[in-house]
């Protein structure tokens, strides 16, 4: 059981470049790596957050070659700081030489999810011991079913239609215990006990964060098109899952073009079930908007619906 006295700790986890040091790996502090995008958003935030008193952490890989070059090209940099104590840099040569995610090919990404998820699981949360986690990104979609079996309260923030698969077998044979949370995964087919899953039924790592996780926030609006657009049975099955959770209270769309950093904070407050920081003050301003691409929802859910039962199935358009 938590202390109500102790203040609540919250990790963020993203493959983003959302923080690069300006020294000398751990021994320095980090700045924002760039103002615009997801990852932009993401760093103002826990900027806001820490800056207010909260007890923020966020871990991120270590993209050397990446860092190297965004530091080369200073127009891309805003300074907005964060101690060296509050970022977690996980470690694997697979990211040390990486590009961006954004710019490589499905495959590599996957390797870096499977390394980045290795190290936050084995190593970043007996650190940080978070009383909450938000992950972001397909990337991501291991770290969910981790917390639910450990109780500790997680958010999945879904950007897009983006997904990666693997093998039980291969995360296992890369460093990751899954059999311990197998079951709050998302396979393929419905799996029928552990040994007949293993080697043959892929994990798709977007449903399982979806599916794991104890709220999800669908937080890109740029979302909707791409639903809208892919008729395909997994927009469908995903559509599905998302109705289910708006259902039960467990999910968010936001259908505004930008998003209010205030509605996390007080997410993350309701979700915790005691207060963030320790003095709260009225003004919550916000460094920037929510990033998207000139799209929007037009319709997403109705709460009255919701609690009444009669409730069709999510219609996302632009």
């Amino acid at each position: 059981m938590f202390n109500p006295s102790t203040q609540p700790r919250i990790l963020f986890a993203t493959p983003e470049v959302t923080f690069i040091p300006v020294g000398s790996g751990n021994h320095s502090d980090y700045i924002n790596s760039r103002s615009e995008g997801f990852a932009g958003f993401l760093s103002n935030l826990v900027g806001d957050l820490y800056e207010r008193g909260a007890d923020v952490h966020i871990t991120q890989p270590d993209y050397r070659k990446v860092f190297t070059d965004i530091i080369q090209n200073s127009c891309n940099i805003a300074v907005r700081k964060m101690p060296k104590c509050r970022v977690h840099l996980t470690e694997d040569r697979t990211f040390f030489y990486a590009n961006n995610p954004e710019s490589n090919y499905k495959w590599e990404n996957i390797k870096i999810s499977l390394a980045f998820q290795r190290e936050v699981i084995n190593h970043i949360l007996p650190l940080v011991q978070p009383d909450l986690i938000h992950c972001h990104n397909w990337m991501t979609g291991l770290i969910p079913a981790i917390a639910r079996v450990s109780r500790i309260p997680c958010i999945f923030t879904v950007q897009n239609l983006d997904t990666g698969k693997s093998q039980l077998s291969i995360i296992e044979d890369l460093g990751i215990d899954a059999a311990a949370f197998w079951q709050q995964l998302f396979f393929d087919r419905f799996p029928a006990n552990y040994e007949e899953t293993r080697e043959t039924n892929p994990i798709d790592f977007l449903l399982s964060g979806i599916f794991a996780a104890n709220f999800v926030s669908v937080a890109e609006p740029a979302f909707a098109g791409e639903m809208n657009k892919d008729r395909s049975p997994y927009s469908e099955l995903l559509n599905q899952i998302l109705v289910e959770k708006l259902k039960s209270g467990s999910a968010d769309v936001n259908r505004n073009t930008s998003v209010d950093a205030k509605q996390y904070f007080d997410l993350y407050e309701r979700m915790l079930q005691r207060p963030l920081i320790k003095i709260k003050t009225d003004k919550f301003e916000v460094h920037t908007d929510f990033p998207h691409r000139g799209k929007k929802i037009n319709k997403a859910y109705n709460k009255d619906q919701v609690s009444s039962g009669n409730f069709s199935p999510l219609v996302l358009s632009v």
